[in-house]
């Protein structure tokens, strides 16, 4: 039986309108100054048929996948929430160190209490050193997967492959439920599910794909071919995909057939060129994969097939899901034919980070503390099956959250079920080994940080002095496989309250750094709201 954290409970990996290759970004104008980019998003509920089945979703200006937020590294970024949704809410940006805002990162119960409804609430943040592919989503319960995502770009006018690409095309990939996740997370946290996940109803690219509604439920409304996501491709020209998972649980492999794939990023670090057929591609995971048109002018399939191993057995139902690659002066009304890569990948593990070498070298510093850190998975005192870390199981609590505590010199009063981990030590370089002993692999994030990715494998951690401390890949998400192991390495340099994700712990840097900070008052006030 695999037991995988559903959902990823309240923390997410923890995790776009564009369905065509109109550039989303003006390559010949580069060089600017910082400036300040305002975006309004209005959270509501509305009825949409994303691949022809009818359902309520949580959407971001009525449309899913959300708005793309676009700004250029070094700028400020202004995001006001309006939440119409009809409770509690809040948005994080994934994969933003929120250096110096710490208040912004918009984790229920760690960073800030929820927006309430019918009530607006400012993230404002700047983005000084990073660059890249990222998202935003809900980090309120389980509302992203109804919905509350979109892509958020990070241009870098230092772009080191900018002559290599002549547009760019975003990708969101996504596991699809037709029943409402809070539905199906009541389900899953009773004695009868045994922890075995609910597997999704579909899957989508780009918010797009089809459904076989002769498998719907009696008395749904559901329409046959709703229609697939359409890029098309200029022949001859190159283009950077920017490939971001924003599933509930689902890893994929994702390729274009006939089409070879250049790794060019992952997660806001370059990369050497790494020439692919296929991309593993777990949850909160991304990259930027570089794609020349250089097939005979026709319509081909892009593919984002579902990694079955890592799920129950009922997911072997689900299909491949797709979308059309149309060269220009191919014919419009032309299916593609069929041609898939038949590279074999292992299921459920991430692209060999031996491979994922970065394009800059980076000299690692020594870890000056080492921790081991658990994951189980089984029944608590109510029969539920839950997630452990060192045989401590997260608890939040949404109305007092970490870092109120922490503003309030109470953050050494937390109970043992906040799974907070303190670091008084500015710069200290801290190790952690997670040892898993669960049947199923769990993506790993990290807010406010990169790691280094020293090792990963099966078993048991055999021999520590053989990592990679030369050349390792720098990230914000990794996957930790089943009955396996993974080692990673940050350094703790940014004050604040930072959540690692799939399964929760939570990172205090600097507690005493934190009582001089300033938050905004809105923030605090949303406390005495809620």
């Amino acid at each position: 039986m695999t037991f995988k954290i559903f959902f990823l409970l309240y923390c997410v990996i923890v995790l776009a309108n564009l369905i065509s290759s109109t550039p989303i970004w003006d390559q010949n104008v580069r060089a600017y100054e910082p400036k300040t980019n305002v975006f309004d998003l209005t959270i509501k509920k509305v009825g949409l048929a994303p691949d022809g089945f009818s359902r309520i979703l949580s959407t971001i200006n009525g449309q899913y996948p959300g708005p793309t937020i676009e700004v250029n590294k070094g700028d400020r970024v202004i995001i006001n929430v309006h939440n119409e949704l009809g409770e509690p809410t809040a948005i994080h940006s994934h994969g933003i160190f929120q250096r110096g805002t710490p208040w912004f990162d918009g984790a229920i119960g760690q960073t800030q209490c929820g927006i309430p409804d019918n009530y607006i609430f400012t993230y404002d943040y700047t983005v000084s050193d990073q660059f890249g592919t990222y998202w935003y989503h809900s980090h309120a319960t389980t509302q992203y997967v109804d919905g509350i995502v979109g892509a958020l770009i990070i241009h870098d006018p230092d772009d080191p492959y900018i002559t290599e690409y002549d547009e760019e095309i975003i990708v969101m990939l996504t596991d699809y439920h037709h029943v409402e996740s809070q539905i199906l997370l009541e389900s899953f946290f009773t004695p009868a599910s045994e922890g075995e996940e609910v597997f999704p109803d579909n899957g989508l690219i780009n918010g797009k794909n089809n459904f076989n509604c002769s498998q719907a439920p009696p008395g749904s409304t559901c329409v046959d071919n709703a229609g697939l996501a359409k890029f098309v491709f200029i022949p001859k020209k190159s283009y950077r995909l920017r490939i971001i998972n924003t599933s509930a649980f689902s890893s994929f492999f994702f390729s274009i057939d006939k089409h070879e794939m250049e790794v060019i990023e992952v997660e806001g670090s370059y990369t050497k060129r790494n020439k692919i057929h296929r991309l593993p591609i777990n949850v909160a995971q991304r990259y930027s994969v570089i794609v020349t048109a250089n097939q005979p002018v026709d319509n081909y399939v892009m593919r984002s097939e579902f990694q079955k191993t890592c799920m129950p057995d009922e997911a072997s139902k689900l299909p491949v899901i797709t979308a059309i690659v149309h060269y220009d002066g191919a014919p419009e009304d032309s299916a593609p034919k069929d041609a898939p890569w038949k590279d074999f990948l292992e299921e459920c593990i991430d692209l060999d980070h031996k491979t994922l070498q970065p394009l800059y070298e980076e000299k690692v510093p020594e870890a000056t503390k080492e921790m081991e850190l658990v994951i189980a998975f089984h029944n608590d005192s109510l029969g539920i099956v839950k997630a452990f870390l060192n045989e401590s199981t997260y608890v939040p609590n949404i109305y007092s959250p970490s870092l109120l505590k922490a503003f309030a010199g109470q953050i050494y009063d937390l109970p043992p079920a906040r799974n907070a981990f303190i670091f008084d030590n500015f710069g200290e370089v801290v190790d952690i080994s997670f040892i898993n002993t669960d049947e199923g692999e769990h993506p790993f994030h990290i807010h406010g940080h990169q790691f280094w990715v020293l090792g990963t494998g099966n078993g048991t951690i055999v021999d520590k002095d053989a990592l990679n401390k030369v050349n390792p890949i720098k990230r914000d998400t990794s996957t930790i496989p089943a009955k396996g192991w993974m080692v990673f390495r940050f350094v703790a340099d940014n004050p604040g309250w930072h959540l690692q994700s799939g399964l929760l712990m939570q990172l205090i840097e600097f507690p005493e750094e934190i009582k001089k900070m300033n938050p905004p008052q809105e923030w605090a006030r949303l406390c005495d709201l809620t």
